[in-house]
């Protein structure tokens, strides 16, 4: 008998509420739409998210036979076989809930599911993988863009260049976290710059109080996520993966605050999304 953790840890789903998060920011960026288009487009993008989480696992046997013997697959908990079987349902599943939606979506979503195979088919073999991974996230908010109201626009476009690089230099310091564990400079950079940008977007709009709360709220829990993963004065890498993975919902909400597009309901729940990951990476690894 298979454990249902062993499938949830397979699929990190711990992290699933950053991607309703994306989908949320996009969603109210592009001028949101009906609820039925963005209840599919939540279902379809967080089975595409899952099934690639399971291919990575898939494709990953040897490195955590090597490096994490205790994930699902090399510790015996479930088939190699098994996990592609349901790799394949779940991504296939994932696109059809979303390419009904119209043909742009369609195309985009395909891009998106392109992404997430070519990520998991290269990534420990070339540093091409960091910049796939993250645009997976950017290739997210396009899909929803797309879908909403207002179609695709500059303010999504522009949200999606900053979890772009936000993710880059997430996935830049988890490549080390199973390794050397050293401090990615790159990855050090990436998540630094939603800072900037919301610094940016927030002089252009004259938001300044909004700004100033983005900036405090997104800085400090970076600032608390580096102190809390030292060890003896000594900074463990691999304890600021979850912590920088449940931010993704802060940099939303911030995004959103000094893009005029800030509203108490979509506050509320991007915070309610960043509490549901803090306490889901309690129970199920992140990474």
């Amino acid at each position: 008998m298979v454990s249902a953790r062993a499938f949830l840890v397979l699929g990190r789903v711990s992290n699933l509420s950053t991607v309703w998060s994306n989908g949320l920011c996009a969603w109210v960026l592009g001028g949101t739409g009906q609820g039925s288009v963005f209840t599919a487009l939540l279902f379809g993008s967080s089975l595409m998210y899952v099934g690639g989480m399971y291919l990575n696992d898939y494709c990953d046997v040897k490195f955590d036979k090597e490096f994490r013997p205790e994930r699902p697959i090399p510790s015996g908990q479930v088939s190699q076989r098994a996990v592609l079987l349901l790799t394949l349902g779940l991504l296939g599943s994932g696109y059809a809930l979303v390419a009904w939606i119209n043909l742009q979506v369609a195309l985009l979503g395909a891009l998106l599911l392109a992404l997430i195979v070519t990520y998991n088919l290269v990534h420990k073999k070339t540093v091409l993988g960091v910049p796939l991974m993250a645009g997976c996230r950017t290739a997210l908010y396009l899909v929803v863009g797309a879908a909403s109201i207002g179609g695709l626009n500059m303010e999504v476009i522009w949200a999606s260049v900053l979890m772009f690089f936000y993710v880059v230099g997430i996935t830049s310091l988890a490549r080390t976290e199973s390794t050397d564990g050293s401090l990615s400079q790159v990855g050090l950079l990436g998540v630094l710059t939603p800072l900037i940008g919301i610094l940016v977007f927030g002089a252009m709009n004259s938001l300044w109080l909004g700004t100033l709360v983005g900036l405090l709220i997104v800085g400090g829990w970076f600032f608390f996520a580096f102190s809390k993963a030292k060890v003896a004065g000594h900074l463990i890498v691999g304890k600021t993966i979850g912590p920088l993975l449940a931010g993704i919902c802060l940099v939303d909400w911030a995004i959103l605050s000094v893009m005029r597009q800030f509203s108490l309901i979509t506050g509320v729940t991007l915070m309610a999304f960043f509490v549901i990951a803090i306490i889901a990476q309690r129970r199920i690894p992140a990474t």
